[in-house]
């Protein structure tokens, strides 16, 4: 990792104001999530206490095998953010940003949440426009992944001062590699999808 004494010291500022900003397209807003250890701590505990808690389940029914592999690369995929961010701060000569912008990638995920809301509203709009249910949920569905990308790839960029297309090569890279560490359980193990969807299945 970088030397804290290359960081930029910024004051922490207020998470969801940073967040609203994002969304909107304010490229100020990544200034209010802090450049600090504290801060990105903060901002990555609860993804690191999810698979923690759904692994505990799964354990609990029985299921140690599932539960320490899907533990494992739900980790994985969460701590393979920050470090391939740090990387593409590092090519980029944008070190003292870094641990700023993997701060507010990590809050960004929340944005999720709304944006569901969001969609349900979407669809039922677009239903009584006259679209088929399966048609309005997938147009909705997309319009949140190519919303999640957009917001994840204007991070990046604005917070490490990356080129576009910069941006997008490290964003697809970043994705790709979460994407596989997330599958090869359910590679390695076929039966870990019954089991996922049906824990109480023996």
């Amino acid at each position: 990792m970088i030397d804290n004494r290359k960081r930029i010291r910024m004051p922490e500022g207020n998470i969801v104001r940073g967040l609203f900003r994002l969304a909107r397209g304010d490229a100020g807003g990544v200034s209010e999530f802090g450049n600090t250890t504290r801060a990105f701590s903060a901002s990555i505990a609860p993804l690191l206490a999810f698979p923690i808690v759904g692994a505990a389940l799964f354990g609990i029914a029985g299921h140690w095998m599932l539960a320490g592999l899907m533990l494992a690369s739900r980790i994985c995929g969460v701590l393979l953010q920050p470090v391939i961010t740090e990387f593409g701060a590092r090519r980029a000569n944008s070190s003292a940003t870094w641990l700023m912008t993997s701060t507010a990638l990590n809050w960004s995920v929340w944005l999720v949440f709304p944006l569901i809301l969001i969609g349900i509203l979407i669809t039922n709009g677009l239903i009584t426009l006259g679209l088929s249910e399966p048609t309005a949920v997938g147009v909705s569905f997309a319009s949140i992944l190519l919303y999640m990308f957009w917001i994840q790839w204007f991070i990046l960029r604005t917070g490490l001062r990356l080129s576009v297309l910069g941006a997008l090569t490290l964003l697809i890279a970043m994705n790709v590699a979460i994407a596989v560490v997330y599958i090869a359980p359910y590679v390695l193990h076929p039966e870990l999808i019954t089991l996922t969807l049906h824990p109480d299945a023996k």
